[in-house]
């Protein structure tokens, strides 16, 4: 298991390294990392943002709006169709994101429904930069699956409110589920041929993810700042019409 300690975080960047993943930084304090990202974009390029927690926690939606960065932000599709309006973030300069988990050995796992953010990550957008809490640090791919599957993924339906069996009783069952959100699990092991791919690990819990053995206290804070995203995120969205 691993704990997020000063050696984790030193392996987990060398590892990173190694696997050609560049540049890779590691800082302190959420803002700190705003201001990095914000240095990687150009003013003129287009910013895809796939429904990451971690970016609106960051609140770099609206500091790239302010300073007149276009970003296409699929957590507000606004007028186009959902499924349009996703794929739009292949066509973006760069793509905004976060990772479910990161290895030891420096490997990336996430699993999506849509798959506009896995895909992505990939193959599309030129440059991919991810910002990464340090507490999505993990052993390795089998933890980082099983934590997907029971704790990250449960959460997130129950927080959706999907009608899957994970939300009703907080574990994967490998549902049949026709709102299965669970649908395409991809393991980045070293820097795609064609992508560029940046990291910025921050010494703070961002997004959702934890392990279940933390005590109670640390993984309520980390929901709870994820409840609060997304009910920032509800209240900022006006459906058309409305």
């Amino acid at each position: 298991m691993a704990t997020g300690s000063n050696s984790d975080i030193e392996t987990v960047l060398q590892s990173l390294r190694e696997n050609s993943f560049d540049p890779v930084e590691f800082l302190q304090g959420a803002e700190n990392a705003a201001r990095l990202v914000l240095d990687m974009i150009p003013l003129d390029a287009t910013a895809g943002v796939a429904g990451s927690t971690t970016i609106r926690q960051l609140g770099l939606v609206s500091q790239l709006r302010v300073r007149g960065t276009k970003v296409i932000d699929t957590g507000q599709p606004g007028r186009r169709p959902i499924d349009e309006h996703a794929r739009r973030t292949l066509q973006s300069d760069i793509l905004l994101a976060s990772s479910n988990a990161v290895t030891l050995d420096g490997k990336l796992v996430n699993t999506d429904g849509t798959c506009n953010r896995v895909s992505a990550m990939v193959f599309g957008p030129k440059k991919v930069i991810l910002v990464i809490g340090t507490n999505k640090i993990v052993l390795n791919v089998d933890e980082a699956v099983a934590r997907i599957r029971n704790v990250i993924a449960p959460y997130h339906a129950m927080a959706k409110g999907k009608r899957t069996p994970c939300a009703i009783d907080g574990r994967c069952t490998d549902c049949r589920s026709p709102e299965r959100i669970c649908r395409v699990t991809t393991i980045i092991e070293k820097k795609p041929q064609y992508t560029e791919i940046a990291i910025v690990l921050v010494g703070e819990d961002l997004g959702l993810g934890w392990d279940p053995n933390w005590p109670s206290e640390r993984r309520e804070k980390i929901a709870s700042a994820y409840r609060n995203a997304r009910k920032d995120l509800s209240q900022a969205f006006h459906p058309p019409g409305k």
